[in-house]
């Protein structure tokens, strides 16, 4: 239990209503239903067990920014998002890269409420072992959403040849690279903060 009053009200509520905004008229309502399933059972997960275990601060902050940049995705698609545009018009780039953002940050963001939970019931003998355990399994985790959104594209757009869902946009390493971009994210994050806590 945090000895300071924990900030995680304020941010859900902040966080409902600009998710409640950005559902009014997404671009297309079925991606957007598919695409919020998981975060409304994480946030529910969250809530349901927040009287009985709660994050820091600092994670709980990274979990709203992970679900802000989420929601955005959501509401345009990965692929349209309109940043995503402007970064690839202004560093000339060949496609739009807002959904390697985001599996980037969510290594890089959630690593942290993830290991302040995983702490409580594992032991590691070294910073090196649980760094590698973590990133192992951040990297498991993007690629079984990988696969997700693999069985979801073969299903229901099979008759579309952009795979809006998928959001490849034409790269066939697509998938890897975005479990990579998983793992690299949490790798630094733990890093960065292993090196914190020897200051």
């Amino acid at each position: 239990m945090n000895k300071t009053k924990s900030i995680a009200p304020t941010l859900l509520i902040i966080f409902l209503v600009f998710w409640g905004i950005l559902a009014i008229n997404p671009m297309y309502r079925n991606i957007w239903f598919a695409e919020n399933i998981i975060l409304i059972i994480c946030i529910s997960y969250l809530i349901f067990h927040y009287p009985s275990y709660q994050f820091s601060n600092t994670a709980y902050w990274l979990i709203f920014i992970f679900c802000i940049l989420q929601t955005i995705g959501a509401h345009y698609t990965y692929a349209q998002v309109p940043f995503g545009f402007w970064v690839a018009e202004l560093l000339d780039l060949q496609r739009n890269h807002f959904d390697r953002l985001v599996h980037f940050a969510f290594g890089f963001l959630i690593i942290l409420p993830f290991k302040e939970k995983f702490d409580r019931v594992v032991s590691f003998s070294n910073h090196r072992i649980e760094t590698f355990t973590l990133v192992m399994i951040f990297i498991g985790i993007g690629a079984s959403y990988e696969i997700l959104e693999w069985w979801y594209a073969e299903i229901y757009e099979q008759d579309s040849a952009s795979n809006m869902f998928l959001g490849s946009q034409g790269d066939i390493w697509d998938a890897e690279k975005d479990v990579f971009l998983s793992g690299l994210g949490a790798w630094l994050f733990l890093t960065i903060f292993n090196k914190v806590k020897k200051l």
